[in-house]
């Protein structure tokens, strides 16, 4: 009984932050031009022409709009008396655009197509509720997702479970729990992450079959929602498992191995089909930035220009984190505690985390930063109750270490105790 009720804690956590979400998020979160492209992509999944889904995708997407707007209004001085009404602006909206929202060129909608897991993932919800509803309760319900699997996560390396829960509320609470419940990728996308990270640590526990199956499967799922992305997440588990082989002697198993060997193959794989199948690749992102969505022509210095850009916006990025420092702090905080815990564990989050990182200097651009970089939150989220156990064992000598995970098994509690932290 005792155990039932720890197994429905986690879940009562995620449908609070499901409604949550419903009461004081939801109300708050604009349209995205994204979102239109991947509500049309969903509609012809599910079966409408491609004009059909345009007009009905931009409906949504004017109906969004008015709404915003009209909520705007309301609660501004100037304007509380004088809100648009939804209904004319809505169809002001869709006349403006007899073609389709702007950008519609070509090689901007590729970008959009080669996500086709994210759209592909809202059709039921989408089929029942809507475009509007269907897409962002997706993203909410990965989101929940996403803070279950770090329960699971925060489980297996030794966490009592008021400690996992902890984390889990951190990972709701956190800039990733705000932009997974936008109609985008970073909901589905940042549980995919985490999936691969639990993985990856079964893998080094030795749970080879369930570690070799959810690092698998979270890949080939990623790639299918940006590739882009896991292709960053591949080589990052790959260079860490390289990294743990040659630092830690007694993770020098077949399991590791095959973390690295899986990992690589995974890297070179997500290359070689975008390379077959001629997906938007990073030059392309680049010239998407410098050609205002290729609306003018290309430019000769995608890549100087980036470099350049990045040297402008990156002290920016920095001053802007000093002010409101919760991001250094929980980077700074959570990498000494996961690294004086486990430093297998250690790499492994930071590799992953370090994804975000690199997203946001492939596409430097300071009003989306907390979207960009979102998986760099994964350090505080895993790390801080890691460091909450260490503060519990040093106030308490017969509180058992965090590294034992708990299990009613003698022989997984056997299994466990060989991985005694470094």
């Amino acid at each position: 009984m005792r155990s039932l009720r720890r197994g429905l804690v986690p879940l009562l956590v995620a449908l609070a932050w499901v409604g949550l979400w419903a009461v004081a998020l939801r109300p708050i979160a604009g349209p995205t031009n994204d979102g239109y492209r991947y509500a049309t992509i969903a509609l012809e999944l599910l079966g409408e022409s491609p004009a059909d889904a345009q007009r009905e995708a931009l409906a949504a997407y004017c109906g969004k709009v008015s709404r915003y707007e009209a909520r705007r209004a309301s609660i501004n001085p100037l304007t509380m008396y004088d809100s648009p009404r939804i209904a004319e602006r809505t169809q002001a909206c869709i006349a403006k655009y007899p073609d389709g929202l702007t950008p519609n060129e070509p090689r901007y909608e590729a970008i959009f197509t080669d996500r086709v897991g994210y759209p592909a993932l809202t059709t039921p919800l989408v089929a029942i509720l809507g475009v509007n509803a269907g897409l962002t309760l997706t993203s909410v319900l990965c989101t929940a997702i996403g803070g279950l699997l770090i329960v699971r996560l925060l489980r297996e390396v030794g966490l009592p479970p008021h400690l996992a829960v902890v984390g889990q509320i951190a990972y709701y609470l956190s800039p990733i729990g705000n932009r997974g419940s936008y109609p985008l990728t970073e909901g589905p996308m940042v549980a995919l992450t985490v999936a691969a990270l639990l993985g990856a640590w079964w893998l080094l526990r030795q749970r080879t079959a369930a570690g070799l199956a959810l690092l698998i499967g979270a890949l080939a799922a990623g790639t299918m929602v940006r590739y882009s992305t896991f292709l960053l997440v591949a080589g990052a588990l790959a260079a860490a498992g390289l990294l743990i082989l040659f630092t830690s002697p007694r993770h020098r198993h077949a399991g590791t191995g095959i973390l690295v060997g899986v990992s690589s193959l995974a890297t070179v794989a997500i290359l070689a089909t975008a390379k077959v199948l001629r997906l938007s690749g990073a030059g392309e992102t680049l010239q998407d930035k410098w050609t205002n969505h290729f609306t003018t022509p290309d430019v000769d210095d995608p890549w100087q220009r980036l470099v350049d850009l990045n040297a402008n916006v990156l002290p920016h990025w920095l001053q802007q984190e000093l002010r409101t420092p919760w991001l250094l702090l929980g980077l700074a905080f959570g990498a000494w505690a996961l690294l004086r815990h486990d430093r297998a564990l250690a790499w492994l989050t930071l590799a992953v985390a370090s994804t975000g990182l690199a997203t946001l200097v492939a596409h430097p651009i300071l009003s989306q930063g907390d979207r960009l970089y979102v998986a760099m939150w994964l350090v505080p989220v895993v790390g801080l109750p890691v460091l909450l156990a260490r503060r519990v064992r040093a106030s308490d000598p017969a509180e058992p270490p965090a590294s034992v995970a708990v299990t009613p098994t003698p022989r997984a509690l056997g299994r466990h105790r060989e991985y005694v932290a470094d």
